[in-house]
């Protein structure tokens, strides 16, 4: 039996919205009629968890027709009716939100297509009014400002002032081609995260295709010369842009580092949360660089992203897990053991999920082996949740450096072998992390084989490990192969 879509988006609703949308039910401008609230009045008696398996729709049809024999056509119609304004409720709630504003375009659309002039120019004054008080840096403010410019336009054709009109139509370019260069070289910066740290390569990427062919630096010229307000924007977009695209040196890492830095606070919080993001992984990418400390660096990310109260994701309200790992070894690499205590104790209750007690024990984890604290780290680890496969071999390298640094030669090498034998036989894993964990265990094993035989090829295993970057602990495996040297 199909179920009825609109217990999906009823399942959300709180307390306050369920009166609300009551209001809505029963109101004829929506839709509204006898049937559909009959039917409403006695599907709201599954609120909060609308589970399809308890909803009786024969009792439900007998409510709105009774004594007719079931028709699960005309039930689910009616179904259908309520989702229709279940949706036209969500959206007209959003819609009426502080940040919302396409009522007020529709309405001073409505004013100039009715022809009433003024109230055109009071209502379409106070939107340019209500985006000139937002922050400059909130590209997506461009598109919408873009669009007003429409309204602008027409209503001077109407009015037959072609001199207003080209005033209009070039403030309409201006705000379209920031936003439109600003989203190019957006996902030119995507493109490289998704390329180095998620190895997913586009066989074709319409946003790199089309910069190739534009010249940013002349196009930043003629902006400068305008004065243009939204230039901020370009040029923030114009300095990730150059992080990702330079081929060698950190230059444009440390220009954009430094831009953040200085008008990060000046950011919506969204927005400050969007660029932080391509920071971060930047520094991740290259945290085990022989050219430079990116393993600071990101701790002092990490550190002014808390500053500007961007941890928690801004629009979500929560700290996705990632993050709060990432955050917890930023410092803990960096040996800034006191950052990431408070971290921990300032970002741990807000982790929610079947992975968080996980995550919480990984990161303890973490913070005990690199104190020396190895037993204790060890304890941890084995609270590990065995059927939470997503983190096993995360869990299983850590406790293959307690063991290493506890001298339980025996359980290493049988933790070694068995994880070898699980990562290449799981399909929970991507290849890539596959292929590193690999190289991580055969460098461990040579590493242990050299220690245990007291061999003299150690230095080929440090010029392996120190040869490639991206190897999982590699900090840590030059560290051992430096003590046997």
């Amino acid at each position: 039996m199909n179920k009825f879509a609109v217990t999906g988006i009823l399942r959300t609703f709180s307390k306050q919205e369920l009166k609300e949308f009551d209001k809505v039910v029963r109101s004829p401008y929506f839709g509204g009629s006898a049937y559909i609230n009959k039917f409403w009045r006695e599907l709201r008696k599954y609120y909060p968890e609308f589970k399809e398996d308890k909803v009786e729709r024969e009792k439900l049809f007998k409510k709105i027709y009774p004594g007719k024999k079931y028709d699960d056509t005309v039930i689910r119609k009616i179904a259908s009716l309520l989702h229709k304004m279940a949706e036209q409720y969500i959206g007209l709630k959003r819609a009426n939100t502080d940040t919302a504003w396409f009522i007020e375009l529709f309405a001073a659309v409505s004013l100039r297509e009715r022809r009433l002039n003024r109230l055109f120019e009071l209502k379409a004054g106070e939107l340019e009014k209500r985006f000139d008080d937002l922050s400059v840096y909130d590209f997506q403010r461009l598109l919408e400002r873009h669009i007003l410019q429409i309204q602008w336009m027409n209503y001077a054709t109407d009015n037959n002032n072609s001199h207003k009109n080209f005033e209009y139509r070039m403030t309409y370019y201006r705000y379209g081609i920031i936003y439109f260069l600003s989203i190019l070289m957006q996902e030119t910066a995507r493109t490289w995260v998704e390329k180095n740290i998620y190895n997913n390569s586009a066989k074709f990427n319409i946003a790199e295709e089309m910069l190739s062919h534009i010249d940013l630096n002349s196009f930043a010229a003629v902006l400068e010369k305008q004065n243009f307000s939204y230039m901020p924007t370009f040029e923030v977009n114009r300095l990730m842009m150059n992080m990702y695209r330079a081929e060698e040196g950190h230059v444009h890492f440390f220009n954009y580092r430094d831009f953040l830095f200085a008008k990060g606070a000046d950011m919506p919080m969204r927005v400050c949360y969007f660029y932080f993001i391509f920071l971060i992984n930047y520094c991740l990418k290259h945290s085990q660089s022989n050219e430079y400390d990116f393993t600071s660096e990101l701790s002092n990310v990490i550190e002014k992203a808390d500053e500007f109260g961007i941890i928690l994701d801004p629009q979500l309200k929560i700290i996705i897990p990632a993050n709060f790992l990432v955050g917890m070894e930023a410092h803990i690499d960096a040996n800034q053991f006191a950052r990431a205590e408070k971290f921990f104790k300032k970002y741990s209750g807000e982790l929610n999920g079947e992975y968080s007690e996980d995550t919480i024990n990984y990161t303890h984890a973490s913070l005990e082996l690199a104190r020396g604290n190895y037993r204790s780290a060890l304890e941890f680890i084995n609270k590990h949740d065995p059927f939470l496969v997503y983190n096993k071999v995360n869990f299983r390298i850590l406790k293959l450096i307690a063991l290493y640094e506890l001298n339980l030669w025996e359980e290493f090498g049988l933790l070694v072998d068995s994880t070898r034998q699980f990562v290449r036989s799981t399909d929970l894993i991507s290849n890539v992390f596959r292929q590193r964990a690999l190289d991580f265990l055969n460098a461990a094993n040579r590493l242990f084989e050299a220690r245990e035989k007291n061999s003299g090829n150690v230095v080929n295993i440090y010029e392996s490990v120190n040869g490639n970057e991206d190897l999982i602990q590699r900090k840590w495996l030059l560290k051992k192969c430096s003590e046997i040297l």
